[in-house]
């Protein structure tokens, strides 16, 4: 268990998975170079210590391997994905989660910086890519505050304009997004809002994860830690409360109204994204330990530090919600290659035409209707956890002109690579938020005679069972190892 992002900085450096580099880093895409090669390499996490024009080092690859990600859940190092996406599914079940213990002093108020002393370029917030818009805050949690749904703490993608505002990623896709509307429809002008950098890694995985918009994701971070809770102190300048063991913590406000073009930017799907229009955030007040590390991530087709991350969280919540609403439901998957843009169900089938349905109920589940374009549905016998598995499916039990559905085009999450309406295009008919996207749905189970099959239903080679369970009985007699 760790109490901030140091804890865990420690113990990688004692098992041999943290470096640090003394050679002087002249700007961000030395930086992005860096993580991208150790991501590739699935190297350690690191500190940089001397960065060009900067008193503050960067620490990065926090994620950048399964075995780092699970020590942040506090699982055992060495598992499959399969097997941490059903522990972080009993993580869910809400038995550890613990409210936030409010704390009247705390490290990330050392040193409290108002007025004219907010300056965002003191810290080596760097332009990561020559092609990135400009400079970005790639690990924000990002909090906020409704009447009615309570706190939200998510990682939204900070843009720095100049000393003291940013654009930030507010989609009506995003539970930050959704309370910015409903703070629209009540006439207020913004709301405010805190960005800690650099918390405890609990407090990154749980605020990546898909909960309810009115369920906390600092109560569900406690659930990490054995329900020992996250100690929060009140901020400066705005009615929230912050990670007390944060490295930084910018306060201020995100406009309804004012709105800036951002980016392009590099995201995780693997592509630059185009250029959007989003909402400010004005930083009113910034506090931080007295030698703060600055944390950092980036992002592209490597399966890396931001991907893995994401990747156990995701794909846990999607399997909850497409249980609870397809019929014969027997698993579900987000293969980590697909970006979240790929989505396989498995179910039991019992009558002719149940892939279909499958398919239908698939694309009904939010999350789904947002984000994934592509739904392949297999029958159980399938791994769909096993890409081999899927492609086996899809060759042999597919025929192309009656197992696949198509959709027509729906407003979906604007930073979906497929999608072929810019949202900065939209922007003149009143919508940033979204692009436009069609779906497509595969039905890769094997089909009965009474959806259309005049051939018999295609036998699976494999032992009888009876046989089989006898050769492993008596494996050892055989000699074999």
């Amino acid at each position: 268990m760790y109490f901030d992002l140091r804890d865990f900085l420690k113990e990688l450096e004692e098992i041999g998975e943290l470096i640090r580099i003394s050679t002087k880093i002249e700007d961000g895409h030395e930086v992005f170079s860096i993580i991208w090669e150790l991501n590739r390499k699935k190297g350690p996490a690191i500190i940089l210590e001397k960065i060009e024009g900067y008193e503050i080092p960067i620490v990065a690859n926090i994620f950048g391997s399964l075995d780092r990600f699970a020590m942040a859940c506090g699982f055992p190092r060495g598992l499959t994905i399969r097997e941490y996406r059903n522990l972080f599914i009993d993580r869910l079940k809400k038995d550890n989660w613990t409210k936030p213990h409010l704390v009247d002093s705390a490290p990330c108020k050392e040193v409290i910086l108002t007025g004219g002393q907010v300056d965002l370029n003191k810290f080596p917030i760097l332009k990561w890519h020559p092609e990135d818009g400009g400079p970005y805050i790639t690990l924000p949690v990002v909090i906020t505050k409704d009447r009615e749904y309570g706190v939200n703490a998510g990682i939204y993608r900070l843009m720095v304009y100049d000393r003291k505002t940013t654009g930030i990623m507010c989609n009506i896709f995003q539970d930050i997004g959704i309370c910015l509307g409903k703070a629209r429809n009540e006439g207020r002008k913004g709301i405010e809002c805190a960005v800690a950098i650099g918390v405890d890694p609990a407090i990154y995985v749980a605020a990546v994860t898909k909960i309810p918009l009115s369920e906390n994701e600092l109560e569900l971070a406690a659930s990490f830690r054995d329900g020992v809770p996250i100690d929060v102190v009140k901020c400066e300048t705005v009615d929230l409360e912050v990670p007390a063991s944060a490295e930084i913590v910018l306060e201020g406000e995100i406009s309804i109204y004012d709105k800036k073009r951002e980016g392009p930017y590099g995201e995780w799907m693997g592509y630059f994204e185009e250029e959007m229009l989003l909402p400010i955030f004005e930083v009113k007040c910034i506090t931080h330990r007295k030698n703060p590390f600055y944390l950092t991530t980036i992002e592209g087709p490597n399966l890396g530090d931001a991907e893995i991350i994401r990747m156990i969280p995701q794909i846990s919540t999607f399997t909850l919600q497409a249980k609870e609403r397809i019929t014969g439901f027997k698993d579900a998957w987000l293969p980590p290659s697909g970006r979240n843009y790929t989505a396989f169900v498995s179910i039991k089938k019992r009558y002719p035409g149940w892939g279909k349905v499958a398919i239908y109920q698939t694309f009904s589940i939010p999350f789904v209707a947002s984000s994934v374009n592509c739904v392949i549905v297999t029958d159980e016998d399938i791994d769909i956890s096993n890409l081999e598995d899927v492609i086996w499916a899809l060759s042999t039990r597919v025929d192309p002109i009656h197992d696949v559905i198509l959709t027509p085009s729906i407003g979906v999450y604007p930073l979906n690579p497929s999608g072929y309406l810019r949202p900065f295009e939209l922007a003149s008919t009143g919508f940033t938020d979204i692009t436009m996207c069609s779906k497509i749905g595969i039905d890769a189970t094997l089909k009965m005679k009474e959806e259309g099959r005049n051939r018999p239903i295609a036998k699976i080679v494999k032992p009888k069972e009876n046989i089989l369970k006898h050769v492993i009985e008596n494996w050892n007699k055989y000699g074999l190892p």
